[in-house]
């Protein structure tokens, strides 16, 4: 090719042939395949969807039952975190039980008992310190070693009071409470949970372990005040359900023993105002629970405390009263008036808790209503209850509540149908319009409204 001279303008370039691809010859005359035109719009069924047919709705994951979730968690703890910390702390209770069994059935241990308790509690008090240094290094390893350590320290002191009689009720009782409340001010301090629960056990077992039968029930209410106020001083800094619902359970149930073993009407005075104490502690928790959660959560309202408060200790001032009707009208007048306040609070910031607050306060006022004429009427009160929890249930997916409302509702059904007849004579004369027959309505209407509920959530 013959150079350009300089200055030469350069003439375009001929386009570039396409590079050409030999076909083999049998497909060389053959058409490009036909490219479809882009859809413009989605796809339709060729089977038309009649007009009024519902859409389906996506399945939901079942849900596992109590059992599994139980054994899930134990399985959980034993596989996750510090395992060799956790398995170790467990097995560090019962080896140094049986070295302590061993060595003093050789006689190696010739000192006296005295200073035998005083070595494990320095040991115990050097392996709490220990623990505390390495909170924020070795956490899960800190927390294990304090929540081992305390465990013995209350071991010892139990064992000096009842196996030894060295110490006497009164310092006994003051050494473990001092000891449940270390445990609780270790636990918020440190964000723990496992400590909290385990100092909650052993506020809980120090007065069965520590009693000497003598029936003092003001003194056991008052500990068992003082203990349940610690709880709500935790639940205004920690959002933990597990201990608010430890101490529930713990103190109504301890109390109910109480009534049934011990309770005499002579003793409705200095009881009752105790079983006020533990209602309204019980009544601000959810409230506090729910405040430190975001409204956002599924679970911020504690339905077995905001349901389960309530109709327990009414039941018990039921039974202090013994059945007295119109004490027990002003009691349920009384409720409907603080639950109608709460709901008015609450419905503005936490519209669930305000609705759930508003159930209760109707279910009172209808109760409170219903007891000066008929005993059997009450049950609706308890079947419109069960209604709302099986609907608080379902909007939180969460099983507990739903199997506690539906609960509520055979229990309401059972109690009406077996209940003896008693009513104002002026009933007999309205066909309808009288208590029984309106109470048979209210339970059928709570039971129908569940369904629905069911229903319309699609859940099985």
């Amino acid at each position: 090719t013959p150079a350009r001279p300089s200055g030469q303008p350069q003439a375009d370039a001929p386009a570039a042939k396409p590079r050409e691809t030999r076909y083999d010859a049998a497909y060389s005359d053959a058409p490009a395949p036909a490219v479809p035109p882009p859809l413009t719009h989605p796809a339709t069924s060729a089977v038309p969807r009649p007009r009024n047919a519902t859409p389906a709705r996506p399945d939901k994951p079942a849900q596992p039952d109590l059992a599994t979730v139980a054994i899930s968690r134990i399985k959980r703890w034993f596989t996750e975190g510090n395992v060799p910390v956790k398995v170790g702390m467990l097995v560090l209770f019962a080896g140094v039980a049986a070295l302590l069994k061993y060595a003093t059935d050789e006689g190696w241990l010739r000192l006296p008992v005295e200073l035998r308790l005083a070595g494990i509690a320095l040991a115990a008090i050097a392996a709490l310190a220990f623990g505390w240094r390495e909170r924020t290094r070795r956490r899960s390893f800190g927390l294990a070693l304090q929540g081992g350590a305390i465990g013995v320290l209350l071991l010892t002191a139990f064992a000096a009071f009842r196996v030894y009689q060295l110490l006497p009720a009164g310092a006994a009782f003051a050494l473990l409470l001092v000891l449940v409340a270390g445990a609780g001010v270790l636990a918020v301090l440190q964000d723990a949970l496992a400590l909290a629960v385990l100092g909650i056990l052993a506020g809980f077992a120090a007065p069965i372990l520590i009693s000497t039968g003598s029936g003092a029930h003001v003194v056991l209410f008052s500990y068992y005040a003082l203990l349940n106020l610690a709880i709500f001083a935790i639940a205004w800094a920690r959002p933990w359900r597990a201990l608010n619902l430890l101490g529930f359970v713990f103190t109504f149930a301890i109390g109910t023993a109480w009534g049934v073993l011990r309770y005499e009407n002579a003793l409705c005075a200095n009881t009752e105002p105790f079983l006020r104490v533990f209602f309204a502690i019980y009544l601000a928790i959810p409230i506090l629970y729910a405040r430190r959660l975001q409204p956002q959560r599924r679970d911020f309202v504690d339905g077995t405390l905001v349901f389960g408060n309530p109709l327990v200790a009414f039941a018990l001032q039921a039974a202090l009263f013994d059945g007295a009707r119109m004490p027990l009208a002003y009691s349920a007048l009384a409720l409907a008036a603080i639950y109608t306040l709460l709901a008015w609070r609450q419905l503005p910031r936490r519209r669930m808790l305000g609705e759930s607050f508003a159930v209760l306060a109707t279910g009172f006022a209808k109760l409170a209503v219903t007891l000066a004429s008929s005993a059997r009427v009450a049950a609706c009160t308890f079947a419109l209850e069960g209604a709302a929890l099986v609907r608080l249930g379902l909007r939180q997916q969460r099983l507990m509540p739903r199997i506690s409302g539906l609960a509520l509702q055979a229990l309401a059904a059972i109690a009406f149908a077996f209940a003896p007849v008693v009513g104002n004579p002026g009933d007999r004369d309205l066909p309808i319009a009288n208590g029984p027959c309106i109470s048979a309505l209210l339970i059928a209407a709570a039971a129908f409204a569940s369904a629905w509920l069911y229903r319309r959530d699609g859940t099985r």
